[in-house]
């Protein structure tokens, strides 16, 4: 390890994804003494690792922008992106994007010697170090999956847990904030994220309990629960689930802050961090909820939670899900059975059911 100096790290995924990398970028700063340390992530993300201590420099790629440009501009952009990358001078390349592509111009166009990743379906062919990934996640979580990939450089990870660093001037700002749209500073309030992240596209409902459960849940835990106000947060794809969250929680006598699709990413996370509990779907937001230590109310459907949720387990962290289903979950290999027309896992588990799993846990979990 001590003549690894500088680490390119690639992950296009989304919020939760990034957040899982979180013991791979303290172990090299902290036990393998990293001296740069470059990400590749994609545009929605970039913003996550601001004041990150841990990380040099981010560059981020935009999807969406290579299917809007033309063919020249994407070759020039490539070139452009491959100097750039060339002049890091990388010793080492992590890579948890379980494609080809980025060790093929890691090795050939870089000249990177040592090239991390996982061989999925055989996608770790220009991988110089391979850890088997036949099945792709499973039997653990995520995190210990991404944490395999320091052996190959001679490192253990001392820590499991996803870390967000939010600055002093970025908390005061939420407060601004929250004070505007009327909630007074130090007055508790809850956070409802009714989506699921973009990371599943248009799919995404395969992973959100109904809305109008998470209200009907919060109005049975508000009598005993220490808040009255709502803050309603997600992406602005998730705005029209986000509005009808906050209609029916109007109707019911809370007072609801409507912040789908309005706030930056950084100003939802310094938000999130002020929140007395947070009630979610499986998603980016769930994971920086844990990586903040808000108490979490999380529901999960297809997904298995051992593998993709709230990590490592803690006692005001509550994951919700159908134990008497043999289909669930259906989540393996990264596919969901998208045939399924009734999405039973998450539609008929009503809040009763809900609250019948978390009456046990409330006292520790909201005080």
């Amino acid at each position: 390890m001590n003549n690894i100096k500088r680490v390119l790290l690639v992950n296009p995924f989304g919020l939760g994804d990034c957040l899982f990398l979180s013991p791979v970028l303290r172990a090299l700063r902290k036990e393998g003494k990293v001296e740069r340390i470059v990400l590749l992530v994609g545009s929605r993300t970039a913003e996550l690792f601001q004041n990150h201590p841990f990380v040099d420099e981010v560059i981020a790629i935009s999807r969406d922008e290579i299917r809007s440009r033309g063919l020249w501009k994407n070759f020039l952009f490539l070139s452009s992106l491959i100097v750039r990358l060339r002049r890091g001078h990388f010793d080492a390349l992590i890579d948890v994007s379980l494609s080809r592509e980025y060790a093929f111009f890691a090795k050939y166009f870089l000249g990177i010697p040592k090239r991390v990743g996982f061989d999925y379906h055989r996608r770790g062919v220009f991988l110089s170090e391979k850890i088997a990934l036949p099945e792709g996640y499973r039997q653990k979580h995520v995190i210990e999956h991404y944490v395999d990939l320091l052996r190959p450089l001679g490192l253990e990870a001392k820590t499991r847990k996803p870390e967000i660093f939010l600055s002093h001037e970025e908390i005061e700002q939420a407060k601004k904030y929250l004070e505007k749209e009327g909630i007074p500073p130090g007055e508790p309030f809850v956070v409802l994220v009714p989506g699921g992240g973009e990371s599943w596209g248009r799919d995404a409902r395969f992973k959100r309990w109904p809305v109008e459960y998470f209200c009907e849940l919060i109005r049975n835990i508000s009598p005993s629960g220490p808040s009255k106000h709502v803050v309603v947060l997600g992406s602005a794809q998730e705005a029209p689930l986000g509005k009808t969250g906050a209609e029916s929680l109007s109707l019911m006598g809370f007072h609801v802050v409507e912040a789908t699709g309005k706030l930056a990413l950084r100003l939802s996370l310094s938000v999130l961090s002020l929140a007395s509990c947070v009630f979610t779907n499986d998603g980016g937001l769930c994971h920086a909820a844990r990586a903040l230590e808000r108490p979490i109310v999380a529901v999960f459907g297809p997904v298995p939670p051992e593998v993709y949720g709230p990590y490592p387990e803690a006692g005001n962290v509550i994951v919700v899900r159908r134990r008497d289903l043999a289909c669930q979950p259906c989540y393996k290999s990264f596919r969901y059975n998208a045939s399924c027309q009734t999405i039973e896992c998450l539609q008929d588990l009503t809040p009763e059911m809900v609250m019948e799993q978390i009456s046990c846990q409330l006292d520790r979990f909201l005080n």
